[in-house]
């Protein structure tokens, strides 16, 4: 963007396009961002759309989103670290939308760059030769214009047909409080203008359009965006369900066929999430509706917690999305949440439980492989293939996993520790098989607690009934009477623990006398505390729904 002269060198803030603040703390990319520049190449001036996307495999929807809106990609791979699982997973979507890519390693200022190394890696995997990889140095700008040159050498312009007929793509969208929703769009044919009255075919809203710009990289105004062109298109719809992310842009008089969309992401896990303060549950809809315009893979329906209140149920890509997406709240709406522990959904068909699978790859140094294949054979996987990564001693590791291991367990902060950060993981999933699984009941005098209660195959029910009923004896506080936490699976107890009751000396007042009378006052003491723990529900605070979930 300096070498176009969109920002000053010096003058402008770093992560300039992350400007979500939890992009900016956790220094990821979690929001694809658009930006229009103009650049001279051999005396013609050329108009570059870029739009910077996250590499995270929770976040691929938005690759994928991106995809279908441009002519090529820069695949980026960091010098000092070489491929990335993520790197593979998203150069085969580009490979499937029969894209342009130009291969680029980034950071060869760093003195721990391994340039020759990479640069070999990444020509192996595109079967390109050593000299198309490119080498920049994005912090100090050296091979930057090549680059750029490269894009306008390699990648073809936008195909355009000649037809009346407006259609545009909705690749991105938000809302604004004073304009409505604002959506990202890439013209295919056609022009929008402002003023003009459009329709969107997949909820068959019309609206006039306020304004149409582009990004430079903030809001821009022009009269039109025309065939080609990446931009934005203020609608001022107010319902935020009208706007769906893939939906096509048409005109409201002479309408058009709709574009082919995109693919529908499927949320992997789900978690309850519930506002500490019941009275804000109005407010945690409000966001959680904000928040879903411009995130298609969200899902999320009304629920209700005897102990916790009204909340929602909301499902999610992975447990990165999840972290995001609370973050989001709190930070963004200023919610105080409790979130349930995100649990892989299982499918129940004629009596029989099936789980989701998923291929998961596996990228890292040799030496690391007996581990590797160690851990997750602990996690219930199976090694499909291994095969090394060009000449490098990176190997590339093939397996089949249950989700509910790779999302529930630890996986990738395990993964991470063994291989000391230098392994890296990307998954998609593959289908639901037959598992021997059953709903792992946690009881609490003899009454379930359904928050606790989840989907657990049998080799774990043991293990995770034990951790729950351990925790839940610690954080219940002591009542009156005993109180007994069970874990029960295909109706059989497989883990119990309990809290004492307080005990008071009803006997203290005693001195001396009969032995009798001291005997009917301990009965009488334990006639009253059996009948409070039969007629009286167990209390349990808050609290502990709020440490138990967030330990």
């Amino acid at each position: 963007m300096e070498i176009c002269h969109l920002v000053e060198e010096g003058k402008h803030a770093d992560q300039l396009l992350d400007r979500n603040p939890i992009s900016r703390e956790r220094g990821i990319t979690i929001k694809l961002s658009p930006v229009r520049m103009k650049y001279t190449f051999g005396g013609t001036e050329y108009l570059l759309n870029l739009v910077d996307t996250p590499g995270h495999v929770d976040f691929s929807y938005e690759v994928e989103r991106t995809l279908a809106c441009v002519e090529g990609v820069i695949l980026l791979v960091d010098a000092t670290q070489g491929i990335q699982a993520q790197t593979i997973a998203h150069a085969y979507k580009a490979l499937e939308q029969n894209l342009t890519i130009i291969p680029v390693i980034n950071k060869i200022d760093r003195p721990e760059a391994q340039i020759a190394k990479v640069s070999a890696e990444l020509a192996t995997f595109l079967g390109v030769s050593p000299e198309k990889v490119l080498q920049i140095s994005a912090k100090t700008g050296l091979g930057c214009t090549d680059l750029l040159n490269k894009v306008v050498e390699l990648i073809p312009p936008p195909f355009v047909e000649l037809v009346e007929n407006t259609q545009a793509l909705i690749f991105d969208s938000y809302y604004d409080s004073h304009q409505g929703v604002i959506a990202f769009v890439r013209v295919t044919n056609g022009s929008l203008r402002k003023g003009q009255a459009l329709r969107l075919i997949g909820t068959n809203a019309t609206f006039t359009a306020q304004e149409v710009g582009y990004f430079r990289p903030d809001l821009t105004k022009v009269e039109s965006l025309d065939s080609g062109e990446i931009g934005y298109l203020v609608t001022t719809l107010k319902s935020i369900k009208e706007v769906r992310v893939g939906d096509t842009v048409t005109t409201a008089q002479n309408p058009c066929a709709p574009l082919p969309g995109y693919r529908r992401t499927k949320p992997m896990v789900s978690a309850f999430v519930f506002p500490t303060d019941n009275a804000d549950y109005e407010d945690l809809v409000v966001a959680m509706e904000k928040l879903s315009l411009n995130d298609s893979s969200l899902e999320y329906s009304a629920i209700y917690s005897q102990a916790l209140g009204p909340g929602l149920r909301v499902g999610f890509l992975g447990l990165l999305h999840a972290e995001i997406v609370r973050e989001r709240l709190e930070q963004e709406h200023n919610l105080d949440l409790v979130i349930t522990p995100a649990q892989v959904e299982f499918r129940q068909e004629n009596g029989k439980f099936l789980e989701p699978i998923a291929r998961m790859n596996i990228i890292t140094p040799a030496k690391y492989l007996n581990r590797i294949m160690e851990v997750s054979y602990s996690y219930r996987s199976t090694l499909l293939s291994t095969n090394n990564l060009s000449l490098s001693e990176q190997l590339i590791m093939s397996f089949e996993i249950p989700l509910a291991e790779l999302m529930g367990n630890n996986f990738f902060d395990t993964l991470k520790s063994i291989t000391s950060g230098f392994a890296s993981l990307d998954w998609e999933f593959l289908e639901f098989r037959e598992v021997d699984a059953a709903r792992l009941e946690i009881l609490i005098n003899l009454k379930e607690i359904p928050e606790f209660s989840q989907i657990i195959v049998r080799d774990k029910a043991m293990q995770i009934a034990q951790k729950y009923v351990t925790k839940l004896q610690t954080l219940i506080p002591r009542q009156q009477f005993e109180i007994k936490i069970q874990g029960r699976y295909k109706n059989k107890i497989i883990a119990s623990s309990r809290v004492a009751p307080f005990r008071k000396d009803v006997t203290a007042k005693l001195y001396g006398g009969d032995r009798t009378r001291k005997d009917k006052l301990l009965n009488k003491q334990k006639k009253g505390k059996s009948a409070l723990k039969q007629i009286g529900s167990i209390s349990i605070p808050k609290e502990t729904f709020i440490k138990l979930f967030r330990s």
